[in-house]
């Protein structure tokens, strides 16, 4: 089964894109057959549902790379 990547952002968010382009190039390296999905978090309702913890994250296999973030949900 294929690694699956997942970049959140909030719309506008100025670091959203540019994270997703560095998460393609590194992945493009390393495991090319990995699935990376772009997911746009427009409602405090949709952030609370995904524990959006905040613009940008990005979740390997459903997994934050940044283990130690704040808890909460949020679309800042």
């Amino acid at each position: 089964m294929a690694m699956r990547l997942q970049v959140m952002m909030s719309p506008g968010c100025g670091h959203g894109e540019e994270t997703l382009e560095l998460v393609r190039e590194v992945v493009r390296g390393l495991a090319p057959s990995a699935e990376i999905e772009a997911v746009v978090v427009t409602t405090a309702e949709e952030a609370e549902r995904l524990g959006f913890p905040g613009s940008p994250t990005v979740l390997v296999d459903g997994v934050d790379i940044e283990p130690d973030r704040p808890a909460g949900a949020g679309l800042g």
